[in-house]
């Protein structure tokens, strides 16, 4: 980690942490957390018995709050890659209180079969018992009682929760400004050798204008590869793209590459749907998983393949699935070492853009790898 960077502080609180320093700093929150609240009713108006049931049932009653927790922390880990702001802190606040309230049922009830609640605190026979009845015993008052209470105990989880949310909100803002970074470094080299690039396109249009009279079949070849270079070098700097025109320059690369390998590859392609010229997608993101198909499937053996495309566009939504025949002999080892190392970087790049508001789902089977990719469509009001 660079200690001279902007952000160090907060990247030095976000940083991993190895499971023994996990495990002392969660010992140590939990421990101060019982402690506080026992002291607490210590020096509480009612009277207290330090007797062996008394201080056990308190220290029961305390302890439900890590499984909880922790539950309620896995709950947001998973709720996170599909939902995030309002309606994601809505959702694990809902399931926190139901989890409190199955909590406190089974302490209640464990505290019954143990010492009997009669021999306990005042509230713990009071709760307990509305906790204890049948559901069709209880009346609205007894519901609403049950509700507030535990909504009341689910408050004291909203500190560590909360701290959770915080890092986790965080986090992302720093994975952005990082792959922001990225982008103006990559925007930089760009720019330095932007002048070949743009001496190679004049040339190309050049060859074109003089191979047309020639060969139409070779015209439309270069027509395909010059594209495909505009739309990579000139076309990709913004963070979305048109989906139109994304889908244009991917069906010229898949073009220029199917007439490559016309001897053992066979490319399949099927659109459903209108594409609206008004709709937008991260940009690059279809055409380097095509990419990755041809690069994996294709570069990487001289066996007969294959690559399937299918486009399935709705009025606000996406379903683009891709796969590829998989080679028995890789001649270049190295791409089926690196093979994940894409569609990691795709993953992150779509967390950043989308706010994980879509799904990236992987079948890898023995003959075949598959890529099935949903996301919204996005317009440009959306983004002003």
């Amino acid at each position: 980690m660079d200690r001279h960077a902007k952000h160090f502080p907060l990247r030095y609180m976000l940083q991993s942490q190895t499971i023994i320093q996990r495990i002392k700093y969660h010992s140590v929150f939990w421990l101060a957390f019982i402690a506080f609240h026992l002291l607490y009713f210590a020096g509480s108006k009612e009277k207290i018995h330090y007797q062996a049931s008394w201080v056990i049932s308190y220290g029961v009653y305390y302890l439900r709050f890590i499984p909880v927790y922790y539950l309620a922390a896995s709950i947001f880990n998973r709720l996170k890659e599909k939902y995030y702001g309002t309606s994601l802190m809505v959702l694990t606040g809902i399931i926190m209180i139901l989890a409190m309230h199955a909590a406190n049922v089974t302490v209640f009830f464990l505290l019954e079969r143990c010492y009997g609640l009669n021999t306990l605190s005042e509230a713990f026979r009071h709760f307990g018992g509305l906790y204890l009845k049948f559901a069709s015993q209880n009346q609205l008052g007894d519901w609403l009682m049950l509700l507030i209470y535990d909504v009341t105990e689910t408050q004291l989880l909203f500190l560590p929760l909360g701290l959770k949310m915080i890092q986790y909100g965080f986090r992302q803002q720093i994975e952005k400004r990082d792959l922001l970074a990225d982008k103006l470094k990559n925007d930089l080299v760009i720019l330095r050798a932007q002048l070949a690039p743009h001496i190679i396109l004049n040339t190309l249009h050049s060859v074109l204008a003089a191979l047309l009279p020639v060969s139409e079949k070779a015209s439309l070849y270069l027509v395909s590869l010059t594209d495909v270079l505009r739309f990579t070098l000139y076309e990709t700097t913004d963070e979305l793209i048109v989906l139109k025109r994304e889908w244009q320059a991917l069906l010229h690369f898949t073009d220029l590459e199917a007439k490559r390998f016309d001897d053992r590859l066979k490319v399949r392609i099927k659109q459903k749907g209108k594409i609206r010229s008004d709709k937008l997608v991260p940009a690059l993101v279809l055409f380097t998983l095509t990419e990755n198909a041809f690069k994996h499937g294709v570069y990487s053996t001289i066996e007969d393949c294959w690559v399937n495309i299918v486009l399935n566009v709705s009025a606000d939504r996406l379903c683009f699935t891709i796969s590829n025949s998989k080679p028995v002999l890789f001649t270049n080892p190295a791409n089926k070492k690196d093979s994940g190392i894409g569609m990691k970087n795709i993953k992150k790049r779509l967390e950043i853009s989308l706010n994980d508001n879509f799904s990236l789902n992987i079948i890898d089977s023995q003959q075949s790898y598959s890529v099935e990719l949903e996301m919204p469509l996005i317009t440009a009001a959306q983004v002003t």
